[in-house]
């Protein structure tokens, strides 16, 4: 995107802090109240490639209440379950050099930039049993991805994950570029030196890896759900693309020494009921550095989901 549209973008968000919940399974419900018309045939969606959603633990009980068998939107719109997780949103931005490969940009110019943050419980929690001086973060404070960084950030945060988005509004499309964590790679890592150590400090900082464990479990699926709907409610977009495991590191020109878990580009988008595409975003089509990898390499895929999909066909 260009650098004068992300500005724009962060200028109209609401600024400040964001709440969000999650629980273990939310996006079902979440992603399908969004995806549904006010009420729709179960039967039609079994038959769909949504029919995981549906058949969702979390769903179960409103499905076989459907006694007409009609779903409704409101119903699954109020879905919760507990113990839920809290976090908090932010927007920031990435990109914006001419090293593409390096920034893992799709295209030149600059990324939209969703961070899904730990709560202030954490930061207190991380005091009490790793480092009470506070001398570094989860990410650590000299972290050149995009997290949140203590210094000059009354509100800062600790970032669990985050996603990066490329925006094109005149295509009402939106490419999920990246989904990531520093934060959750770090606590493996930190927990099985733990482990091997056991001394009294490294139980004590035992305590927190487990505390910690909750977030580990719904990271991922917790910052695609958000993204989608920071996406769609937010941005108004209703186009969305992602990469596949193959097309993310030839599209952004990545050494395939820096691939990321292949699971997120294949196991966490067909949850979400993406559909694997030839079909690339309108946006890219036009870029030159696009124009020029598919004469080279015309066989790129991505997923997609358009959210209006449900809500034009008869349900």
């Amino acid at each position: 995107m260009d650098k004068k549209l992300v500005d724009e973008i962060i200028y109209c968000l609401p600024q400040g802090k964001t709440h969000y919940r999650y629980f273990k399974g939310a996006y079902a419900s979440k992603l399908l109240s969004m995806l549904l018309p006010r009420t729709a045939s179960i039967s039609i969606l079994n038959k769909s490639r949504f029919k995981n959603l549906l058949d969702h633990q979390t769903l179960k009980q409103v499905v076989a209440n459907a006694g007409d068998g009609m779903l409704c939107q409101d119903k699954v719109k109020g879905i919760w379950q507990e113990p839920s997780l809290p976090f908090l949103l932010s927007v920031s931005r990435w990109g914006g050099t001419s090293d593409r490969g390096w920034q893992q940009t799709s295209r030149f110019g600059e990324n939209l930039v969703l961070q899904l943050n730990l709560p202030n419980q954490h930061i207190q929690n991380y005091k009490k049993w790793v480092d009470a001086d506070w001398n570094d973060t989860l990410n650590g404070r000299w972290s050149c991805h995009p997290v949140q960084k203590p210094d000059n950030n009354a509100m800062f945060r600790d970032t669990l994950a985050w996603s990066r988005i490329d925006v094109d509004f005149t295509h009402n499309e939106a490419l999920i570029e990246e989904i990531q964590t520093d934060a959750v790679r770090n606590i493996k890592d930190n927990a099985d030196y733990y482990k091997n150590c056991m001394c009294q400090q490294c139980k004590i900082k035992m305590n927190y890896v487990q505390w910690f464990s909750h977030y580990t479990k719904v990271w991922a699926e917790a910052m695609l759900m958000a993204t989608i709907w920071f996406i769609y409610q937010e941005l108004g977009i209703n186009r969305l693309f992602m990469h596949t495991a193959r097309s993310g590191w030839q599209v952004k020109k990545m050494s395939k020494t820096w691939q990321p878990p292949r699971s997120i580009y294949t196991d966490l988008p067909r949850k979400f009921a993406f559909k694997q595409t030839w079909a690339a975003p309108e946006f890219l089509l036009r870029e030159r550095c696009y124009q020029q990898l598919i004469r080279r390499q015309p066989d790129i895929d991505f997923y997609q989901l358009s959210m209006n999909e449900l809500k034009t066909i008869n349900l």
